[in-house]
């Protein structure tokens, strides 16, 4: 069923067979063949060739036929939920998410190109019309863009609709762990007759697909959503010729929280970003300072709140959360808690193998209480559901605290004097900063800072890295 979407067609994978499984179970949902080195190379030449016409394609058409592709892929709304939800684990709410963020992206980018303008200007040292400055945008040409697993239709909306509608080509690698609903787009532009070769979803071992992607010369610009040291495994991979990097890498993010802040509504929301998902996003709470006045009630705050979680899997009513992506992943915070535990942390409830859910890759959300930052949970990006508190004296050392990692992706704070909300936001070092519950959206730019990443997902500013510029100089 699952197939390789290259130059315009969908053809069987012709390398090993890949297993998909369902976290929530454990049962393997899907079989299919991989790409191989030799397929990756297919959709490179299907993407440089397709370049050559579809960046010449009028803006209006480019936007019409990715407007096109939206609309069919809401009339399978309920079949790519079912995929995500299936192959990630996720509960339906959010699976619905995922599905609708990929939609968003695709309107945005069509709109957006639009919005996308030269400028002209006169010659500072002459007379009007003595000469003209004109200074134009072109589409860079083929992008490989790498998926994550944990947003697989989120992630694919973010470099499909920046490359289709800005003139580029893309070849797009989900994911080996979640690839089913991102191939599921393929067969969707197949049957409508998508132009052949702008777009191209491969799937296959890292270690051939990708390896062989990055190393092409054809790409002007690879992007990805993915790990550190994945990024940088793909500089070195891509460095057989000048590309261009858009990289959304790992995190650190710490959360800072004021003796005036709400503690009610900061609780919910800690305990919602902790559970939704379990927690397995880049810009997820790790590191939770809360002010020494308000500590000890806002820990019993959210152990009220983990009270009200229970694990599910799909349409399981009430608040749920849903399974670890993997056994390994899943094992890896029971490491994480008896490394906080032994040094000097205590584990308020939680980080068990929940009864009656043995099968698939559960554990119950975790509390842990009087953190340091000498601990894992502090150094490492946990990537799942375990709340680290720790209390602090001054913001001063709040801020210090969290600026004391290499990575600079999201930063949180819960507070209501405004000079220490200017404070926090001129002194945390990070890409976002967010301030009591606020977030983003398609027209705000999500980029990092220091090893968390170069450019951004979203907004404007990402689109004008699928573009060179072009310059014009002109003596009438």
């Amino acid at each position: 069923m699952y197939k390789q979407y290259i130059g315009g067609q969908l053809v069987e994978g012709q390398g090993r067979p890949m297993h998909i499984a369902n976290p929530a179970t454990g049962e393997i949902i899907a079989t299919f063949a991989g790409a191989t080195a030799q397929q990756a190379t297919e959709a490179l030449d299907a993407a440089d060739a397709a370049f050559k016409t579809w960046s010449k394609t009028p803006l209006n058409e480019r936007a019409n036929w990715l407007l096109k592709l939206r609309e069919a892929c809401l009339a399978e709304r309920d079949k790519f939920i079912e995929l995500v939800s299936a192959e990630s684990g996720r509960p339906y709410a959010a699976a619905c998410a995922d599905f609708d963020w990929c939609m968003i992206s695709f309107q945005y980018y069509a709109d957006e190109a639009r919005r996308m303008y030269g400028v002209t200007f006169p010659h500072a040292a002459g007379t009007y019309g003595s000469m003209y400055h004109v200074v134009e945008r072109r589409p860079i040409g083929v992008v490989v863009g790498h998926l994550a697993w944990n947003y697989p239709l989120g992630n694919a909306g973010l470099k499909i609709g920046p490359s289709v509608a800005s003139g580029c080509a893309c070849i797009i690698k989900p994911s080996s762990e979640t690839p089913l609903a991102t191939l599921y787009i393929g067969e969707i532009a197949a049957r409508i007759g998508f132009p052949a070769g702008v777009i191209n979803i491969v799937s296959g071992p890292s270690s051939e697909v990708a390896k062989t992607l990055n190393e092409s010369k054809i790409p002007k610009m690879i992007t990805l959503i993915g790990s550190s040291e994945t990024g940088l495994q793909i500089m070195r991979e891509a460095a057989t010729s000048v590309k261009k990097y858009s990289f959304e890498l790992g995190g650190n993010a710490p959360v800072v929280v004021m003796d005036d802040a709400d503690l009610d509504a900061v609780a919910a929301n800690i305990v919602a970003k902790k559970v939704g998902f379990a927690g397995q996003t880049c810009v997820n709470y790790n590191r939770i300072y809360v002010h020494e006045k308000i500590y000890q009630a806002l820990c019993a705050k959210v152990a009220e709140e983990l009270r009200k979680v229970r694990l599910g899997k799909w349409r399981d009513e009430g608040y749920i959360m849903g399974p670890m992506i993997n056994r390994k992943a899943r094992d890896r915070m029971f490491e994480l808690i008896e490394d906080a535990v032994q040094k000097g942390a205590t584990l308020v409830m939680g980080g068990e193998i929940p009864a009656g859910f043995e099968a698939g890759s559960y554990i119950t959300p975790a509390l842990l209480v009087d953190v340091t930052d000498d601990m894992r949970v502090s150094t490492e990006e946990i990537f799942g559901p375990v709340i680290p508190m720790q209390p602090f004296k001054t913001l001063d050392e709040a801020i210090e605290k969290a600026n004391n990692t290499i990575y600079g992706l999201s930063a949180y704070y819960f507070g209501h004097r405004a000079q220490e909300i200017s404070k926090a936001f001129e002194g945390m070092d990070a890409g976002e900063i967010f301030i009591n519950g606020a977030y983003g959206t398609e027209q705000t730019p999500h980029a990092g800072v220091k090893q968390s990443g170069v450019g951004c997902d979203k907004s404007h500013w990402s689109l004008d890295e699928y573009y060179d510029f072009k310059y014009c100089s002109m003596i009438p």
